[in-house]
């Protein structure tokens, strides 16, 4: 058993509730987009961010007679200084929610274990082990249609399937199951033939009618906002309707990352409305390769983009304990290694 992952864990949950920014504290370790005046982004989820569906999707589903520990395998190839910053990190993601949690790491595992564990631990632990990487696209540049093509580079041209992942179709938002989405194996096919490019699954969630499976867009790899552009991610219910969610800000680059990401979307709307048609341009966020919401920029009202000063809102539809899991994750950042509950 090793104890770096002990002494990490100490770090971490000590200078997260000093409030040192993450870039500081671990260099390496969401819908429509609503303007209030002072320009704060609103971004509404589509809810399917950790549902319990298990650290790197092969978890078992939670047992109503859950034993008092949880093991994970790391995946295949990870060393063992990852696999120890990885339990520090979830052992730091533990410590405000599951306090009476140990977190072991040996032989390329890593164990929690829960004395006297309530109900649901094990689905909360389960959650609370998801990779966490966020990742903010510039959707029309970087999503790419069967052609191999961008969506951006084919909108003057009107492609149909180029429109249709750009607008949606009918009630379909863009980034949905239906709206330009392909297969699993279709979407696969066309990222392997393109080094660099990443396959996001719809924000669609779970099977559709008639045991439809999901549905995923491909992408290309280059996020403009990751974790380390967040700082002070948690829970907080709007004011207005009292819905769950998460508020966080940017740091100065992150600031600077996001208002250039919004800025070229609305430059781009401006561009392809003067075709006669205004189409809004989107930018699409995501959480562990699964689409959260793909958000559009009014190029009209805000023709610059959106300034970052404010940091950010997300609500959707969270519950309670959805809204403080998602905080917790990002407040930490990613594990650097992707976890699979076996036990």
């Amino acid at each position: 058993m090793s104890d770096y992952f002990d002494r990490v864990e100490r770090q971490i949950v000590t200078r997260v509730e000093a409030g040192v920014p993450r870039a500081s504290r671990l260099q390496d370790a969401f819908g429509h987009l609503y303007m209030a005046a002072a320009v704060l982004v609103v971004i509404v989820v589509a809810g399917v961010f950790l549902v319990a569906r298990g650290a790197g999707g092969g978890s078992p589903a939670p047992s109503a007679n859950a034993g008092a520990s949880v093991t994970f395998n790391a995946a295949p190839g990870a060393s063992i200084r990852d696999i120890d910053r990885s339990a520090a990190i979830l052992a730091a993601r533990l410590h405000g929610s599951v306090p009476s949690a140990r977190v072991s790491s040996t032989d390329g595992r890593i164990v929690v274990s829960v004395a006297n564990p309530r109900a649901g631990v094990r689905s909360q632990i389960i959650a609370l082990a998801a990779p966490g990487r966020l990742a903010f696209y510039d959707w029309e540049s970087d999503a790419i249609t069967p052609n191999g093509k961008t969506v951006a580079s084919q909108l003057q041209a009107q492609d149909p399937v180029a429109l249709k992942i750009s607008q949606g179709k009918g009630a379909i938002e863009p980034g949905g199951t239906g709206a330009g989405s392909v297969s699993r194996r279709e979407a696969l096919a066309l990222a392997s033939k393109r080094p660099g490019f990443v396959v996001l699954r719809a924000e669609s969630a779970g099977p559709g009618p008639a045991g439809q499976s999901h549905q995923f867009y491909v992408l290309r790899n280059v996020p403009a906002v990751s974790n380390s552009a967040i700082i002070n991610p948690h829970a907080n219910p709007d004011p207005n309707t009292g819905t769950p969610g998460v508020v966080f800000g940017f740091t100065p680059s992150g600031r600077g990352a996001f208002e250039a990401l919004t800025a070229a979307v609305a430059r781009r709307g401006q561009v392809v409305g003067s075709l006669g048609e205004a189409l809004n341009q989107h930018f699409a966020i995501a959480v562990d390769n699964v689409l959260l919401s793909v958000p559009f920029i009014d190029y009209k009202q805000f023709p610059d983009g959106i300034t970052g000063d404010n940091g950010a809102d997300v609500f959707g539809s969270f519950t309670t304990q959805s809204a403080k899991t998602l905080a917790t994750v990002l407040r930490y950042g990613p594990l650097p290694v992707n976890l699979t509950a076996t036990g």
